[in-house]
């Protein structure tokens, strides 16, 4: 071969390298676009579910036991009043749990043998949800009082008026109580209609008060040196837990009380006619444009829905039984109907919304008839939706979820106890106790324990150690607990 020869043969074999040493084009290096996989779909049939025949109760505060028909096993019992009972606090082996809306009366009984501990009784009515922290239990009245008292006897340690009526529960954090209170009846000036309270808790002395839009959803969260909290007119706030100084607030329609997960701030909120989840940054700004989980939602409509395991006559008889013929003013209900459809007071005792609780990076929740599992970037997992004669759109089915280390554990309003695998959303069991529940349960030591809408608390035993860790309302005295 001469010497051009080579030469051209050189030449093309380094343009063939050089070519090949170019980046690919766009055209060159796209791949399809994969679309997330189409979420795993559960229907849910109540109707399916195991029923659980209760003992008679022939004596109120003496439990009784029951057998499920898979050979499961608890307790029952019942405190006067046919009232609806909030969820039962827990601690070093006792439950603590008022006597309902309209009670006068606290009690403390043994959580494995529904023993009665102690009981004392209270200057108003409407005991809330308790909460247990550094050997002390605080609760506060519907009708307008926070009660701090010994865990251990019940002796009452401190208690201060308000205002009427108080429907939210207290939190506990760092040896403070923060409740929040109608502002106008203790004589403040300014315009708000509510304040949040900090208090010593040993002493109940008064650390800082802030105003805030409207009552709060069901509790105040705190996390760290910061209190979150959905006020009923839809505003979102968190302050400064030492200084009570107001760190963002947004006017988003909310309907929830908020849960820090992944380290942003979630709640369920309405877009018109429909529901879903808002995911919040640690300045409040709003990451996600559209909601995750969106779905519709008759049940916070203000005329047709019903946000509460509650009907509407049953409501205004209970109003009435404890002096409210009509909902006052201090209440502020007329926001509140606007938004979540909560016209009574009892109704904004008892009401939960669709709260998300956060595991094993997933966020769970209840909205109506659907039970949902995301990622913390809003992409659906599972969805599960509950079948059965007495589903409709117009009820909120589920309390908010309970968390266990893998399941997570709901009541309905039609009387179920429901434990739900979190990863895929199997139902590990579903038992109809024809008793219709209002509040969310709490977990402890293998038990399950909730409180009925006509005054009873019924214990579970699931025979399983994932039962355990959600010792009240939210998990725990700061309503932010998380099976993380």
């Amino acid at each position: 071969m001469d010497r051009n020869a080579v030469r051209l043969l050189l030449l093309a074999a380094a343009v063939l390298v050089a070519s090949s040493s170019q980046p690919f084009t766009a055209a060159q290096t796209a791949k399809p676009a994969v679309a997330p996989p189409a979420p795993k779909k559960i229907e849910l049939d109540l109707d399916k579910a195991s029923h659980v025949t209760l003992p008679q109760l022939k004596q109120d505060l003496h439990a009784e036991t029951f057998k499920t028909a898979d050979g499961r096993s608890g307790w029952v019992v019942r405190v006067p009043g046919d009232r609806p009972i909030a969820t039962p606090a827990y601690a070093d082996g006792m439950i603590f749990v008022g006597g309902g809306y309209g009670s006068h009366e606290f009690y403390a009984f043994n959580a494995k043998t529904g023993a009665l501990a102690w009981k004392i009784s209270t200057s108003d009515d409407g005991p809330t949800a308790a909460v247990v922290a550094e050997g002390k239990v605080a609760f506060n009245t519907e009708s307008c009082t926070i009660i701090v008292v010994d865990e251990k006897t019940g002796k009452l340690l401190w208690q201060e008026w308000l205002g009427d009526p108080l429907m939210s529960q207290p939190a506990i954090a760092n040896g403070k109580l923060f409740i929040a209170f109608p502002a106008g009846q203790r004589g403040h000036k300014g315009g708000s209609s509510h304040r949040l309270l900090a208090a010593d808790l040993n002493t109940g002395k008064h650390l800082w008060e802030q105003d805030i839009t409207a009552d709060v959803i069901s509790a105040p969260v705190v996390s760290g040196n910061t209190v979150y909290l959905t006020c009923f007119d839809g505003t979102s706030f968190a302050l400064d837990a030492a200084t009570g100084k107001v760190l963002w607030t947004k006017q988003n329609a909310a309907t929830s009380a908020p849960v820090i997960a992944n380290g942003q701030v979630v709640i369920t909120g309405k877009d018109k006619e429909y529901e879903g989840i808002r995911a919040l940054d640690s300045k409040g700004n709003q990451q996600n444009t559209d909601l995750y989980a969106k779905s519709r939602a008759e049940y916070l409509n203000a005329t047709t829905g019903n946000g509460v395991a509650l009907n509407k006559q049953a409501q205004t008889t209970l109003d009435t039984s404890v002096g409210f013929a009509n909902a006052p003013t201090s209440a502020g209900l007329g926001s509140a109907s606007k938004n979540v459809g909560v016209n009574s007071v009892v109704g904004g005792w008892a009401y939960q919304g669709s709260k998300v609780v956060y595991a094993n990076q997933q966020l769970l929740n209840a909205q109506g008839r659907m039970l949902n599992a995301l990622t913390s970037k809003g992409q659906m997992n599972w969805q599960a939706e509950a079948r059965g004669k007495d589903v409709n759109d117009r009820t909120q089915i589920f309390s908010p979820p309970a968390l266990g280390r893998e399941q997570m554990y709901l009541s309905t309003a039609f009387g179920h106890l429901l434990s739900v695998r979190q990863k895929d959303g199997v139902v590990q069991f579903n038992y109809a106790f024809g008793q219709p529940m209002v509040f969310q349960p709490a977990l402890a030591e293998g038990n399950v324990y909730a409180g009925t809408s006509n005054g009873m608390i019924i214990c579970l035993a699931t025979g399983s150690s994932d039962a355990d860790g959600w010792y009240a309302w939210g998990g725990n005295s700061q309503h932010k607990s998380n099976q993380l």
